[in-house]
């Protein structure tokens, strides 16, 4: 009867009503869980519901978003790249994804978005380059939804409206987890009184906010909740010594893995701490092997996915950015004006006061999280893609939040003068209001998810409704080849022509010549600065104008290539005859100081291809410092 009556009801199922009583009762079931273990008189069980309440309407809105129609996109980008194995899965009942199947789908929910998710292998099938470890938590909320959608009358296809509305629960549900365990891991450092000022302190003063409600397909949301839950039975276990913690710390570690492999960095932390409880002995080994063990165990299926579809049991990196920690960008990570994490999220400076207070109560959690602290800054700066595209501050420091705020409390417990004290109100009142402000900037595309520049900053500095707006102070839009025109008029740069390759001579590529390079550039040594667009002009002769061939640049490093720019040549005027070509293209963001610009003939078909009088002029954008 029941799904008789389903199937009745059609795409009624989901009616603005129904998902409104559904969510108050999540909402009430969460609310009478806490309620009954604790006393709602308490500060940080007010703060979390606080806090809870308005992710709840903010998500919710989203729900209901969901329920008219628009937007129908949960998730794309790096999203859809962690989630799409749940419905090849599911619904395909397969691994081998192909980009048809991606593009159709994305378009079909996402239109317009760029699917670069899977990248072609010598075996003539294709890969995702993401991790399968958060479509493991996504899993539950999926199933229900396909059950769902499978008994009504809706596709199901993973983004259909069962899917999308499961998807917003999910998030709020980890939204919730991470707030909780948050609450239960800062109470076994503090009274209830101060960790209630964390937990405010840190919501409304970081950029947890932006991400958890903007980005909520990425990692950083799961692995708050995931590190926090790790954190307080790591920290239960070196308190009480129950061995039922140790292996939920590790199993949350070995999950968390699955997800990033970087979060391998936190196995610092129950090294040296367990270390520190028993020493070299054989209990310590025991004991620190539980996560290794986790993490092997919870990747099983990703190095099945990979031996079974990409032939090799374990693919170190698919991105075409790697970490290159002999050249980080350190400073950039933490101070620039583009997504510099102490520039936009200045109260985590009270973390490293608090680390020196730290080293006097308790040298262990000191070392272990200097340590640690140290390494994941340092890898997280040498990844080549160091802004971390889209986004508000530095998102991937989110993830070890839930440590970092530790050490906050530590230094505010610690404030003996009076002095001090007020000091701190003011320097965390201030921060408070700089993140809210900034986060109304964010929400109103006034400061920018991936180009802001020093000129930009201090433009929009303070301010959430600016007449006349204007965008022209920002970085270089890589993607816009009429950026450098649309700033001609600006008075804001200066401009540099260059011509910095030039060859009259006739460049011959025969048919037995796969590729046939014309120049290679230094850059940086070339040109002032990358916020430069490139123009190659040239004339090309062609012996089969029927055929193709290519004019290819390349943006390479000594570690890898990263950009690349394509015309085809080859089909333009009369077999046999000169005609003149000209392209245009904005010069990557460069990575390396070194890095060069490789410029050459793909000739895929073997045929007979002439280049001459080729000439290469940059024309850079300079900002004129006040």
């Amino acid at each position: 009867m029941l799904l008789i009556k389903l199937r009745s009801k059609k795409n009624k199922l989901f009616s603005q009503d129904s998902v409104y009583i559904f969510f108050l009762l999540l909402n009430g079931i969460i609310f009478t869980i806490l309620v009954s273990k604790n006393k709602l008189k308490n500060l940080s069980i007010k703060a979390i519901l606080l806090i809870a309440i308005i992710f709840s309407i903010t998500i919710g809105q989203r729900i209901i978003q969901s329920i008219n129609n628009q937007p129908t996109c949960i998730c794309a980008y790096d999203g859809f790249g962690y989630y799409m194995y749940l419905p090849s899965l599911i619904e395909n009942k397969t691994l081998f994804i192909t980009p048809e199947w991606v593009h159709e789908i994305q378009n079909e929910y996402c239109e317009g978005v760029d699917t670069p998710q899977l990248i072609p292998l010598s075996n003539d099938k294709y890969i995702d380059i993401y991790h399968m470890g958060l479509a493991y938590l996504e899993l539950p909320s999926y199933y229900i939804s396909h059950l769902i959608a499978s008994n009504s009358n809706y596709k199901t296809d993973g983004f259909s409206k069962p899917y999308q509305i499961g998807f917003f629960i999910n998030v709020l549900l980890f939204i919730f987890i991470g707030l909780f365990y948050l609450r239960k891991l800062l109470r076994l450092f503090f009274n209830d009184k101060m960790s209630a000022l964390l937990i405010l302190i840190l919501y409304f003063g970081s950029n947890i906010y932006v991400t958890f409600t903007q980005q909520y397909d990425l990692t950083h949301l799961y692995l708050f909740a995931l590190n926090s839950v790790f954190l307080y039975h790591l920290f239960k276990f070196i308190q009480f010594k129950k061995t039922n913690h140790l292996w939920y710390s590790a199993i949350i570690f070995g999950l968390t893995i699955a997800i990033r492999p970087t979060q391998a960095l936190w196995g610092i932390i129950p090294f040296f701490l367990l270390y520190k409880e028993l020493g070299a002995s054989f209990q310590f080994w025991k004991h620190i092997f539980l996560y290794p063990l986790f993490s092997l165990i919870w990747n099983l299926p990703q190095f099945a996915y990979w031996y079974i579809v990409g032939g090799e049991l374990i693919i170190l990196n698919l991105h075409t950015e790697e970490i290159i920690i002999t050249d980080p960008h350190l400073i950039d990570f933490l101070f620039s004006y583009r997504k510099g994490w102490l520039l936009y999220s200045p109260i985590f400076a009270l973390f490293f006061i608090g680390l020196i207070k730290m080293y006097k109560k308790q040298r262990p959690l000191f070392w272990a999280t200097s340590v640690f602290t140290a390494i994941y800054i340092f890898t997280m700066s040498s990844w080549e893609c160091w802004w971390y595209a889209a986004s508000y501050s530095s998102r991937v420091m989110i993830d070890i939040y839930p440590l970092l705020i530790i050490f906050v409390g530590y230094l505010l417990i610690n404030l003996s003068s009076k002095t001090t004290k007020i000091i701190s109100f003011i320097f965390i009142l201030s921060c408070l209001t700089l993140n809210i402000v900034q986060s109304k900037q964010y929400a109103k595309n006034i400061l920018h998810f991936a180009n802001m520049s020093k000129e930009h900053y201090w433009y929009i500095f303070g301010r959430v409704s600016i007449n006349n707006f204007s965008n022209e102070r920002i970085l270089m839009n890589r993607y816009d080849k009429n950026w450098m025109e649309s700033i001609q008029s600006s008075d804001f740069y200066r401009f540099k022509t260059t011509t910095v390759f030039e060859h009259e001579k006739t460049i011959t590529v025969l048919p037995d010549m796969l590729y046939e390079v014309i120049s290679r550039i230094d850059i940086l040594k070339a040109v002032p600065t990358d916020e430069t667009e490139i123009k190659v002009q040239f004339m090309v002769q062609s012996s089969d104008s029927t055929k193709s061939a290519f004019l290819k640049s390349e943006t390479y490093s000594t570690h890898n290539c990263y950009d690349w720019q394509s015309i085809e040549i080859s089909k333009h005027g009369s077999q046999g005859e000169f005609s003149e070509l000209e392209t245009t293209f904005n010069l990557p963001e460069i990575r390396h100081q070194k890095d060069k610009l490789k410029l050459f003939i793909h000739n895929p078909e073997n045929i007979i291809i002439k280049i001459k009088d080729i000439k290469v002029i940059a024309t850079s954008a300079i900002r004129i410092k006040n």
